[in-house]
């Protein structure tokens, strides 16, 4: 009898933290509407509120910087379009679970995700999650229970994120372009800075795509699968397509066998390179997924001036160019023989061409930095356009990594730039907040600090 009283302090020790982060969470005001991340509630509202036949969109930033939607519907006008594109680190299984209970019959739901182990199994990433759920919690109720474990195990760093933010009666400030306002009224990106290719090399080498055999994973095949079924049961059709893919970042593949190639080697060869990887990846799909696959997959691989700053993110016209070949998909497979009334915009040349002349100011690679044991603090300037994966491994003494850039936007990264290090990331105080909140530098943002 005695150890009762005990069992009731020790459960309540436990239970007290919780209840504190909870109130945190929901009961502190939302903060992250600003953000990249606080348009997911938005989309989820006008996917909502369509009441007609729709087409949906889902997927990771690839469907939300690959689509116009206007002009799908300018060919499709019977249907609205909804994106529901959002972000690889969010997991597909979020976004497809989001959706399910507004899809009704006639509608047309499209699933093109990023070719990768975030988009293609059972992952999220709960303090992206969080962020976006924030100031819309019954949202929680939409997602499967499955999903959970990784959602709290983020609560508690979110909590106390979202505290400070009140103590100090400030909210996070993005960057130019991962924002919300960036998105249009249908969940578009639609931004104006969003028009050429940005990356020294024309491709992103520290986030190659690899299309293997080992993608979807056999739990998340057999999610699509019994989500197609789903689907169908309601009248709607559901369709995978290849999203779109920078030729010059597909490497070698467990499907064809191929030993992999880089754009050094030859755009013909990185061309049908990657159109053959494609193929192949199409087939592998074909046997594990029981859903159409739409389009001729070789289509979704494009030339790197239609891309912007990663290898799924389009630029304006790239975008264009991919809607325009989505829409004659799309006719196909529902046996439209309307001509497409889309005209094929000029391809932007590439930063690469156009202002960097010199490769060795635009990107930061190992070769300068890794291994060093003495050096304790490092200035990376504005004209640095890309830091290398593992810049900084084995930089054991290494305690400040200062970046000049003002934007986030300016230096891209990839996700083991503090592999091998302890250092902390100094930026502008100025844009703290966006680079905490940036589409990649958010990753690192428990080490990033103001200068």
């Amino acid at each position: 009898m005695k150890r009762k009283p005990f069992l009731f302090l020790f459960c309540l020790a436990l239970m007290l933290p919780l209840l504190f982060m909870s109130i945190c969470a929901a009961g502190i005001p939302a903060k992250y509407d600003a953000t990249y991340m606080g348009e997911l509630k938005y989309k989820y509202g006008r996917l909502a509120s369509v009441r007609g036949a729709k087409i949906v969109l889902v997927g990771g930033s690839s469907a939300a910087f690959g689509a116009d939607s206007a002009l799908v519907e300018e060919e499709f006008p019977e249907y609205e379009v909804v994106n529901f594109g959002m972000y690889a680190a969010l997991g597909s299984r979020m976004m497809l679970d989001l959706a399910l209970d507004s899809i009704g019959e006639g509608d047309i739901v499209i699933f093109m995700p990023e070719i990768n182990e975030q988009t293609l199994s059972d992952f999220t990433d709960g303090t992206y999650a969080l962020q976006g759920l924030d100031g819309s919690w019954e949202l929680l109720g939409r997602i499967r229970p499955d999903l959970y474990p990784s959602i709290l195990g983020a609560m508690p760093a979110f909590a106390m994120e979202k505290l400070h933010y009140q103590l100090d009666r400030t909210i996070p400030e993005p960057g130019e372009l991962y924002r919300r306002d960036s998105f249009n009224e249908y969940g578009d990106v639609d931004s104006e800075l969003v028009t050429q290719n940005i990356m020294p090399e024309e491709y992103d080498p520290d986030l190659p795509v690899y299309m293997d055999e080992g993608l979807p994973t056999e739990d998340f095949a057999a999610y699509l699968n019994n989500y197609s079924r789903k689907i169908n049961e309601k009248g709607a059709s559901f369709y995978y397509h290849l999203c779109p893919v920078n030729e010059l970042s597909v490497v070698g593949n467990a499907v064809s066998g191929s030993s992999g190639m880089s754009g050094s080697e030859g755009a013909a060869g990185a061309h049908y390179f990657a159109q053959q990887g494609a193929c192949d990846f199409y087939a592998h799909l074909d046997k594990v997924l029981d859903l159409p696959l739409l389009g001729d997959p070789r289509d979704s691989v494009m030339e790197a001036g239609w891309f912007y700053d990663t290898n799924f993110h389009l630029n304006r016209a790239g975008k264009t160019v991919f809607t325009r070949q989505l829409v004659r998909d799309l006719k196909a497979a529902l046996g439209d023989t309307s001509l497409t009334e889309i005209e094929v915009p000029a391809m932007p040349r590439t930063l690469a061409f156009m202002q960097i002349s010199d490769e060795a100011d635009a990107v930061l690679r190992r070769s300068v930095y890794a291994g060093n044991t003495e050096i304790t603090q490092i200035t990376v300037p504005v004209t640095v356009r890309r830091i290398e994966d593992g810049a900084f491994d084995g930089c054991t003494s290494l305690k400040a990594i200062y970046i000049e850039a003002g934007d986030p936007s300016q230096i891209l990264v990839g996700r083991h730039l503090l592999d091998g290090t302890d250092a902390d990331v100094f930026v502008p105080a100025e844009a703290l907040s966006a680079y905490r909140t940036d589409y990649r530098f958010s990753q690192y943002a428990d080490r990033i600090q103001a200068r």
